[in-house]
């Protein structure tokens, strides 16, 4: 890391426990720099400004072997660290109210990027809103629009994996340390990120654990760092509209996929779209929204090959196109003897036709 003595102090700052961004901005504003707050810890107009547990932490701190330690366990963990006074810190970032004051980060992606966007959805999701999250995040990732989102269970997991699909880019915020995997799950996909050429970053210091305080944060980088964001699924009370709400005060564009009005996670999208976001059926919505791509007039095209369905098969398969069905209520439609409709489903499931979705229904995909 090439760092200024003016960004190691910065950095050095930032990193103290219990300070946050509005009490270092604070310390910044009232002496100026952080080079400044090393020199004057034990000045007593400290104490008008940070409470007594974060001016001990602070004090700890103006050491010279928590200064140097605290590089080491950068250097060691192979971390970049980007602050606001660096070129490297995303202009769009540090126009929000509480930009973080350094950003921590593993993998070669630029944060400073024209073209990035968020999904984020619920962790309990169906197997229509990954899908959505993925070919979305695909989409746009083949359009060289770098995908940020949150490496959640769900929808987030979802999208980062729709951007590889494409080999584009994709940056994933955690609210732990960037060197710690959360969920555990889902350390294959954060290698996969980080090889890919993509990034982690974190506002938090290698090693920190995942608090249940630090997500709602963490949530306002996500939309702090992307020009718009796409809530794909979520209740009305749902953890991802906390990004939505954040997006919202950061004045960037809010879009929601639509669903049935009968689907709990389909809800908060629903209120959305009510309430004025942009509802979108797909990633060209969205591109075409930013003038970032066109698509391809469908007329000059070549038509796609019709899949071609015996009758018996196609007699199962439209209705599952419809709505996801259980095994009796799909046998009730066709009329088939048990075995027969059961012959059939496994052959259409191994031909990738159909899927069998929780709770043991049935889905069709053409």
């Amino acid at each position: 890391m090439n760092l200024s003595p003016m960004e190691q102090y910065w950095i050095w700052l930032s990193s103290i426990e219990g300070l946050g961004p509005k009490r270092f901005y604070q310390l910044i504003s009232v002496y100026g720099d952080a080079r400044n707050v090393w020199d004057n810890a034990q000045d007593d107009k400290m104490k008008e400004i940070l409470p007594p547990p974060a001016l001990k932490k602070l004090r700890e701190a103006r050491s010279e072997g928590y200064f140097y330690a605290l590089f080491a366990r950068l250097e060691k963990c192979g971390m970049r660290a980007i602050t606001r006074l660096s070129d490297d810190y995303p202009e769009l970032l540090s126009r929000i109210y509480d930009p973080p004051a350094t950003l921590y980060v593993l993998g070669e992606c630029p944060l400073v990027r024209e073209r990035s966007f968020a999904i984020v959805g619920s962790r309990r999701c169906t197997r229509d809103g990954q899908r959505a999250a993925r070919e979305f995040a695909e989409v746009l990732a083949r359009e060289d629009v770098t995908i940020v989102s949150g490496m959640a269970n769900g929808i987030d997991t979802a999208a980062h994996e729709g951007a590889l699909i494409a080999y584009g880019r994709t940056i994933a915020l955690l609210g732990c340390g960037a060197d710690v995997i959360y969920p555990l799950e889902n350390e294959e996909l954060y290698h996969r990120i980080l090889d890919g050429g993509g990034a982690v970053v974190s506002e938090y210091l290698p090693g920190m654990p995942p608090l249940r305080a630090h997500f709602p944060a963490r949530n306002r980088i996500i939309s702090g760092l992307s020009q718009g964001v796409l809530l794909v699924e979520g209740k009305e009370k749902s953890g991802a509209m906390i990004t939505v709400n954040a997006a919202l005060d950061q004045n960037r564009d809010v879009f929601a996929v639509p669903g049935s009005i009968y689907s709990p996670l389909s809800a908060a999208p629903n209120r959305l779209i009510v309430e004025g976001a942009i509802p979108v059926l797909s990633g060209w919505d969205v591109l075409e929204h930013y003038r970032w791509a066109a698509r391809e007039d469908a007329s000059k095209s070549a038509p796609r090959p019709k899949l071609e369905l015996d009758p018996e098969d196609d007699k199962i398969v439209q209705p599952l196109l419809e709505q996801e069905l259980s095994f009796d209520e799909l046998a009730n439609l066709v009329d088939f003897p048990i075995a027969k409709l059961n012959s059939h489903l496994t052959m259409l499931e191994l031909r990738g036709i159909i899927v069998k979705v929780p709770g043991g229904m049935y889905r069709a995909y053409l």
